[in-house]
C-alpha cells in the first residue's frame, strides 16, 4: 500500500512540422469576353448614357418650370399690391367728410336719404 498512484511524467518530443511546398499561384490566364457579354456591356453603357441625358434634361425642365412659377408668383404679388392700393384709394375718395366738403365747395346739398352705400368685397 505504499505504492503511489502517481506515474512518472515522461515528455514526448514535439512532432516536427511537415514542410509542405507552397502552392504556386496559377499563371495569369486571360479569359476573353463572349459576344453576348460584349453586347450586354455595350447595351448597359448606352442605357447609362441615356439615363444621364434624360436626368439632365428633366433637371433643366424643372429649373425652367421653377423659374416660371417664381415669375408668376411675383406678378401675382404685384397685382395684389396694386389691388390693395386701389381699394385704399377708393376708401379715401369715398370718405364722407371729403364728399361733404366737395358738395359744399360746388354748391350741392347733401341729402342723407339719397345716399346709397355699396361695399365691394
Amino acid at each position: 500500500m505504499l505504492e503511489s498512484t502517481a506515474r512518472p511524467l515522461v515528455q514526448q518530443p514535439a512532432p516536427k512540422p511537415v514542410h509542405k511546398p507552397a502552392n504556386e499561384p496559377a499563371p495569369h490566364t486571360h479569359i476573353a469576353f463572349s459576344g453576348f457579354e460584349k453586347t450586354l456591356m455595350f447595351a448597359c453603357g448606352i442605357l447609362a448614357t441615356v439615363v444621364c441625358v434624360v436626368c439632365l434634361f428633366m433637371q433643366n425642365r424643372l429649373s425652367n418650370t421653377q423659374r416660371q412659377y417664381e415669375d408668376l408668383q411675383a406678378r401675382i404679388m404685384k397685382q395684389s399690391q396694386a389691388t390693395a392700393n386701389l381699394k385704399q384709394e377708393i376708401g379715401e375718395l369715398s370718405n364722407s367728410e371729403r364728399l361733404d366738403a366737395f358738395a359744399k365747395a360746388h354748391g350741392f346739398k347733401v341729402i342723407n336719404g339719397n345716399i346709397k352705400r355699396v361695399d365691394n368685397q
